[in-house]
């Protein structure tokens, strides 16, 4: 009797491991097919061109340069299933602008600046800033950690830069910007 029992638990053992073995399989399986995307970034270059005269010490307002960026087609593009509505994050990840062939200002004349990001329905925010530029060819700014979900939710996007002045300068203003927005999305 004692064997017939031992044989009995030990092939109950054996079946429920191979149970759990098998479950296994299948939650792994279920957990591959719920994966989150890393964070990525959406690039945005752009060209912007406008008349520019400053002096040390002068502070002034660009004009707004506006940008076109559809987040939740570029949400779309990097995985099919999430949208913007899957946005957790984001933040500026980057904002340099270089003298575009033409520019008759050197970016030295600009010493301080910040970047502000506006949309018309959640307003502007800082977004970057140098504090003293001497490159006459370009800027390279430090963006802040302002999060900007809400202001992606539109497609409708402008930049503009609080600027002072480093030396005397006017003419052309032709500048390429090369900026980006990291995101993170999830379920």
């Amino acid at each position: 009797m004692r064997k017939i029992i031992t044989s009995v638990v030990l092939i109950s053992s054996f079946l429920m491991i191979g149970n759990i073995a098998t479950s296994c399989s299948k939650v792994e399986d279920i957990i591959d097919d719920i994966t989150v995307p890393v964070p990525f970034t959406i690039p945005l270059d752009f060209n912007a061109e406008f008349p520019f005269a400053i002096d040390t010490g002068v502070s002034l307002t660009s004009p707004e340069l506006p940008v076109s960026l559809d987040v939740n087609q570029k949400i779309k593009d990097y995985n099919s299933s999430l949208s913007i509505d899957n946005l957790k994050s984001a933040r500026l990840d980057k904002f340099v602008v270089e003298a575009a062939e033409g520019n008759t200002v050197p970016l030295d004349a600009i010493k301080d600046a910040e970047v502000y990001f506006k949309t018309p329905n959640v307003g502007e925010v800082l977004v970057a800033k140098v504090a003293g530029n001497t490159n006459p060819t370009s800027i390279t700014f430090t963006p802040t950690s302002e999060d900007l979900i809400n202001h992606l939710k539109t497609n409708q996007h402008t930049f503009y830069l609080k600027i002072t002045g480093g030396k005397l300068a006017a003419g052309n203003m032709k500048i390429k910007v090369n900026t980006g927005f990291r995101i993170s999305v999830g379920l």
